[in-house]
């Protein structure tokens, strides 16, 4: 499908043609000169024909987009299929085509030529696959695609834009973390504390008036019978502990770009956390990550969670303005010590190792992946905390760029000492 949008641009070199026209003009209407008269000629003649064949040039086009990847992850590939076909009898010979996107790191597009009905020499039908790699994750627009021509002189460039506009979602990368093991299924086992969720489990809490949607597994049918109205089951989580995961996406402690930034780095490192701990340890898992705003989810299990969790963190903004220490002591009344907290920061402050040493001293679990900003360009140093948290014997782990983070998260820091690899429950108090 065309849209109806035309665009054409005068180059450079056309204003010097025009300016070299009025010259010749004024010196021939003044010396009555005939070579004056015949540049003069020459170059009002040059302009239209360049006129008419960059008019030409794109008309009795046809560009089809194909299939486009709507979902990637960060590291894939985005693909998108085009074709294009000319039923002119004039050759097309340099159509620059490009995807009007605001996908990070985009480079794509392609120069084609298409023959006329006429000519032989180059096929007058085209297709190909123009792959991008992802490389940060978000929600981004592909298309429509935009065709445009330069006339043999280089005076005007057309542009013709085609297709419709569609979106790609990047998700964060995910790697195999089975190395990780601070936090176990047996280190998480029943609380006291019971949660409700939307998820259906073992543990149902109460009863309600039934809502649009519920499913008949929820409805409670001794209540429904003897209230005369249908009632539906609430659920909670049980008495299990909980997992806690804190992105620290606050700006100025990023460092380096698109897929190897700190960013980027520190959002996989959660979604891999919250997968494995959701899908092998079935253990509830929660988010808070202060961004371009406040993203939380409350801890629960299943894979509409890690769903839930890959969507935020996908949308998610390092562009956040709260530090981590304030983060700490604002969502601290959600943690006692059956909860535990996995923090992902390189921030170089002390103030938060503080927070986090308070925390541990309430038996709350806590691990921390800490990068390492100054191989990513950052001009700070982070690993100032390294010393600090293993006094407090919290295990961890330190991100450098290049990292084999499946590796990196699997060995602690190198500031780290045997200590800090005991149990967690005796870990925490403050040194």
């Amino acid at each position: 499908m065309r849209l109806p949008r035309l665009q054409v641009q005068l180059q450079r070199r056309f204003y010097l043609i025009v300016a070299l026209m009025a010259f010749s003009l004024l010196s021939g209407l003044a010396t009555r000169d005939a070579l004056s008269y015949r540049l003069f000629y020459v170059l009002a003649i040059t302009v239209a024909l360049a006129y008419v064949w960059n008019r030409l040039s794109v008309r009795s086009i046809t560009l089809n987009v194909g299939r486009r990847t709507s979902q990637a992850g960060v590291g894939d590939t985005i693909e998108e299929e085009l074709s294009i076909e000319s039923q002119s009898r004039l050759p097309k010979l340099s159509l620059e085509v490009r995807d009007v996107t605001d996908l990070p790191g985009y480079s794509g597009g392609a120069v084609v030529g298409l023959s006329g009905n006429l000519s032989g020499y180059v096929r007058s039908n085209f297709a190909w696959t123009m792959r991008t790699p992802a490389r940060k994750r978000g929600l981004y627009r592909l298309g429509p695609v935009q065709v445009s021509n330069t006339d043999p002189f280089g005076l005007f460039r057309r542009e013709e834009t085609f297709g419709e506009e569609g979106t790609v979602m990047v998700y964060p990368r995910i790697v195999d973390l089975s190395g990780f093991d601070i936090l176990t299924a047996e280190s998480l086992g029943d609380g006291r504390m019971r949660k409700p969720t939307h998820n259906v489990t073992p543990h149902a809490s109460t009863v309600r008036d039934y809502a649009f949607g519920d499913s008949l597994s929820r409805i409670h049918w001794n209540s429904t019978a003897r209230l005369g109205k249908l009632m539906s089951k609430e659920f909670d989580l049980g008495r299990s502990g909980e997992l806690w995961v804190i992105i620290d996406m606050e700006q100025k402690i990023q460092a380096g770009e698109l897929d190897e930034s700190t960013d980027e780095y520190g959002v996989t490192i959660g979604a891999s956390l919250a997968k494995m701990y959701l899908e092998e340890a079935t253990i509830p898992v929660g988010l808070i990550a202060y961004g371009d705003k406040r993203y939380f989810l409350e801890a629960e299990t299943g894979a509409g969670q890690f769903n839930r969790i890959m969507d935020y963190l996908a949308m998610s903004k390092a562009e956040g303005t709260t530090p981590l220490e304030i983060i700490l002591a604002t969502e601290q009344p959600l943690w006692d010590n059956r909860s535990a907290l996995i923090v992902v920061t390189s921030s170089p402050r002390k103030e938060w190792a503080v927070g986090l040493r308070d925390l541990a001293g309430r038996g709350v679990r806590i691990g921390v992946a800490l990068m390492n900003a100054k191989s990513f360009g950052g001009t700070f140093e982070t690993s100032i905390n390294l010393e600090q948290l293993n006094r407090l014997g919290v295990p961890t782990y330190e991100i450098s760029k290049g990292d084999d983070l499946a590796a990196a998260l699997s060995r602690r820091g190198r500031s780290v000492n045997a200590a800090s690899r005991q149990s967690v429950p005796d870990v925490g108090a403050p040194a």
